[in-house]
Formats: structure tokens, sequence, C-alpha cells
């Protein structure tokens, strides 16, 4: 299964999403990405699976995404 990372502007925004997502029956968290990232405030929403309904879910609820990178998982 993969993982991806969905940045949001704020981390406000980043918990909000992933207070939906569980909500919505997915696994979903809150992680601090590298500095090195450009986008958003630095954190973003990381989720498994169906990363097509994640998407439309946060978008249904006024989440805007910025960008969603695709993660390896760690071990």
């Amino acid at each position: 299964m993969k993982r991806y990372a969905i940045t949001t502007g704020t981390v406000t925004y980043a918990l909000k999403g992933r207070d939906i997502l569980r909500k919505k029956g997915k696994k979903a968290w809150v992680e601090r990405l590298n500095s090195g990232r450009s986008n958003g405030c630095g954190y973003a929403v990381v989720t498994d699976g169906d990363i097509e309904t994640a998407e439309q879910i946060l978008r249904d609820n006024g989440i805007r995404i910025l960008e969603i990178i695709e993660i390896s998982k760690r071990a």
C-alpha cells in the first residue's frame, strides 16, 4: 500500500484535514516535512491507500491542497 503526504497552507488545515479523514474512516496523521520543501507550512496530512478518495474528501470539506507527494513507508 502506498503512503502519501498531502500538503496544506497551514498546520491548522493539516490538523483539520487529519480529523476529517479520520471521521470518514481513513487512517491519517500529521507529520513535519523536511525543511527543504517550499510549499505550505512544513506540515502535511499523511495517509495510506486510496489517495483519490482522500483528496476528494478534503476538497469537499474546504481543505486547500497544495501538493500530494508519494512517500516511502518507514520500516
